[in-house]
């Protein structure tokens, strides 16, 4: 289809899109019933309700579904603009609705079906706003050719979140549950504040039933994609959580290596590998085209995770710390990649289908690391070997990918996923 068809112009400038990106990441990361509310909310639970664990699980696996299904926001962003604008105004419903609802579980009787249908209508539509931020991040990324910028910040933006989660979590359990409420609610109307003076979105006329009539091909193209891309994905986040924890380690060692752990991650810092990574990329990917990033960051993954094998209470530091800054680099250029393949007109689309997959292969990790490890016995250097071996794997699907999508460097003309080629206007509106 012709350019202008398959992606109406937003006529934001750069600064407006940095703006929407790293505030949307932001907010719509710790304003999450599963992140800030994570302690305070499951205390509330236990204490009040008097749940169980399977109780607690049961009700958090509901409040927290729609984030499975964030490809039906993406499909209703892209192809029903809203008040006639695709970004603008889904932007706002989701952001102010989700600061009603999370506004309303402080109000509603503390019984389970009350706080159940706020806890689940927030995260409902922080999804709405997840995904447009999606959908900005993939324009602006390929509009400017700034592909591996803007992810990197979106992922520094996040493991800031993850940085202070822990603090402000903890801060947050021993306080009023109101203190939780009126946190969480403020950054999500100051989102909605910023959307409205900032995101100037252009109007588009109508309906886009382009979208809804490729979806199935687009979906099934870009999850193959997301699947080979994240297989070692999964892997990683095998070895940086279940193999070094009690479960992974035979009880002797797991005496060594816990207070390991603990300094390692920091109680009160957090790891630092996932910020350093994206400091990392965000420098390599304006020098490196795409092709050499993954290459090194997969292969470089590979290696790295042998380091495993040499696993105790005086090398987890530096291999917790390590460990953090290659995933991220790897995860950053499957990313840009993925923002570059995302079809033209499908942004949020695209976008919540990578997101998707990779929620869904981070969880099948620890079902089969949990099965391989209690049911099948395997030991901790059989798994680290697996993991090495399935994450060098991806190096052969990479020849496989279009060229002129590897090619291009951060701030150079890219090719997007319908083939139509867009220049970079960074110096433009910068």
């Amino acid at each position: 289809m012709p350019p202008a068809e398959a992606a109406p112009d937003t006529g934001l400038t750069l600064r407006q899109y940095y703006v929407m990106v790293g505030l949307g990441a932001f907010v719509t990361t710790i304003a999450q019933a599963g992140v800030i509310g994570r302690l305070p909310l499951q205390l509330l639970l236990k204490q009040e309700l008097h749940f169980t664990a399977q109780t607690l699980a049961a009700f958090m696996l509901i409040a927290t579904f729609a984030w499975n299904v964030k490809p039906v926001a993406g499909i209703l962003s892209d192809a029903f603009p809203l008040f006639g604008t695709r970004r603008r105004h889904y932007m706002l419903l989701g952001s102010g609705l989700a600061a009603l609802c999370w506004f309303l579980t402080g109000v509603v009787p503390r019984s389970y079906w009350p706080l159940l249908l706020a806890t689940f209508g927030a995260n409902t539509f922080m999804v709405i706003a997840s995904t447009v931020m999606g959908g900005l991040m993939v324009e602006a990324g390929q509009k400017y050719g700034i592909s591996g910028r803007i992810t990197s910040l979106r992922q520094a933006l996040q493991s800031i979140v993850s940085v202070g989660n822990g603090v402000l979590g903890g801060y947050l359990a021993a306080t009023a549950f109101g203190w939780t409420v009126g946190i969480a609610t403020g950054l999500l109307v100051v989102l909605a504040v910023v959307t409205l003076l900032t995101l100037t979105e252009r109007p588009i006329p109508s309906r886009r039933h382009e979208v809804l009539r490729d979806a199935g091909r687009q979906m099934a193209t870009l999850s193959l994609l997301a699947a080979l891309g994240r297989r070692h994905l999964p892997g990683a986040r095998l070895h940086l959580t279940r193999l070094s924890d009690a479960a992974a380690l035979s009880s002797d060692r797991h005496a060594e290596v816990q207070p390991a752990i603990h300094r390692a991650h920091g109680d009160d810092r957090g790891p630092d590998g996932p910020r350093r990574g994206a400091l990392v990329y965000a420098a390599l990917c304006r020098r490196y085209n795409l092709r050499r990033l993954l290459v090194t960051a997969i292969a470089a993954n590979a290696v790295f995770t042998l380091a495993y094998l040499a696993y105790s209470g005086r090398s987890a530091p530096v291999i917790h710390g390590l460990g953090g800054l290659v995933v991220i680099c790897s995860e950053l250029a499957l990313m840009d990649l993925a923002v570059r393949a995302t079809p033209r007109g499908c942004e949020s689309l695209g976008f919540a289908i990578m997101m998707s997959a990779r929620n869904f292969a981070m969880k099948g990790s620890d079902v089969i690391g949990s099965w391989l490890l209690d049911s099948r016995g395997w030991a901790f250097a059989d798994l680290v070997w697996l993991n090495a071996a399935t994450t060098a794997l991806v190096l052969v699907f990479i020849p496989l990918l279009p060229r002129l999508l590897l090619l291009g460097r951060d701030g150079e003309p890219i090719v997007d996923g319908a083939g139509v080629g867009a220049a970079p206007l960074a110096q433009e509106h910068a």
